[in-house]
């Protein structure tokens, strides 16, 4: 496998994982929390699009 090939399929496992967060997120009505810059983030799910 070259490392192209490998790069393509992790990064179309972290989509597929980031999607079933977001959709997880809705169905059970939490927020989803990130930090970014060192703050803590808190981001309605279905602000995101598909």
């Amino acid at each position: 496998m070259t490392s192209k090939t490998f790069s393509r399929k992790i990064e179309a496992g972290l989509q597929q994982t980031y999607r079933n967060l977001v959709l997880q997120k809705r169905r059970d009505n939490e927020m989803l929390i990130f930090s970014e810059n060192g703050q803590v983030q808190y981001v309605d799910p279905n602000s995101i699009d598909m």
